[in-house]
């Protein structure tokens, strides 16, 4: 009778646990690969950096994007969001990372490799992209282009996928918004969220994950116009800080900076289909080589 109990209780707990997902989110702007370098700033990579990894920033960061997959709690599958990533650090970073890694998104330039891309980085052996696509931040945002005075093209990357072992399924969108022009970020982000919900009304109304570089502090015209849809909630505010870092944007100097970088989470309805444990600014900085001038933002969350 005990040994019944005892394996109905395993029995409920793990379909209790089939029916939750751990998941670590990220968001990393890596920093393109700049040929005109800033004071402190290392290349991407050179000829140099196979004999000396001090002379490059390449190692350093893949080591990071490694180190925050391989040290997210047990069981929990991470996805990364990332921008300003050139094709060719896009291919270094894959390699790195190794061949289960894929991605998803396109060079905002011209919608293939050309230009800086916004993509989303899964595990394929824990992941199935259901559905993809890539829309620029402007009012067509279905053709290459520019959008209300922006300085670049900006684009937004969005996947919905599938966890292969419960079938639970979320959206994740990635996006950089522009530097340049204050009306771009505030009407992009409107964009962003408007292709969100294009994507669950044909997906159903899916947990979102939003990571981004926003070149905006929360009070700016981006946050606050994101604050005011009342859709998504930004990380920082909903989960437990760990770290020492409240700045992402830190510069080639370490700096303190300020925080343009986020994670944010949302659903349709009221009720949250997921909770928040933690979120962390990481550090930009290995063996003294500041490897981008931003940090990255970690959160920790469960889907339900």
């Amino acid at each position: 009778m005990l040994f019944r109990t005892i394996t109905v209780w395993v029995a409920a707990f793990e379909v209790a646990m089939a029916a939750s997902l751990p998941v670590r989110v990220a968001s990393f702007n890596v920093r393109y690969a700049a040929t005109s370098l800033g004071t402190n700033e290392k290349p991407w990579t050179s000829s140099a950096c196979a004999a000396s990894p001090l002379v490059c920033r390449k190692p350093h960061a893949i080591k990071h994007l490694s180190q925050i997959a391989a040290n997210a709690p047990d069981k929990a599958l991470t996805v990364f969001g990332m921008q300003e990533v050139l094709d060719s650090q896009l291919t270094d970073i894959l390699k790195g990372l190794g061949s289960d890694w894929k991605h998803i998104g396109v060079g905002r330039d011209n919608g293939a490799k050309s230009g800086e891309y916004s993509p989303i980085l899964y595990r394929s052996s824990v992941l199935t992209v259901m559905f993809s696509e890539t829309k620029w931040l402007s009012p067509t945002p279905d053709v290459v282009s520019f959008g209300w005075g922006a300085g670049s093209r900006r684009v937004v990357t969005i996947g919905v996928f599938k966890h292969t072992a419960t079938g639970k399924q979320f959206i994740h969108a990635n996006t950089h918004l522009d530097n340049a022009s204050a009306q771009a970020r505030s009407e992009g982000i409107k964009v962003v969220v408007a292709r969100i919900k294009a994507v669950q009304a044909k997906y159903g109304p899916l947990a979102v994950m939003l990571t981004g570089d926003f070149n905006s502090d929360p009070s700016g015209e981006a946050y606050k116009a994101l604050v005011e849809m009342k859709y998504l909630e930004d990380m920082w505010s909903v989960a437990t800080h760990s770290g020492k870092n409240q700045g992402t944007f830190s510069g080639f100097a370490a700096a303190a900076g300020s925080r343009i970088d986020y994670v944010w989470l949302g659903a349709t309805n009221a009720t949250r289909p997921y909770t928040a444990q933690k979120v962390e600014i990481m550090d930009n900085v290995s063996d003294g080589i500041i490897f981008s001038d931003h940090r990255s933002v970690v959160g920790d969350i469960t889907l339900l």
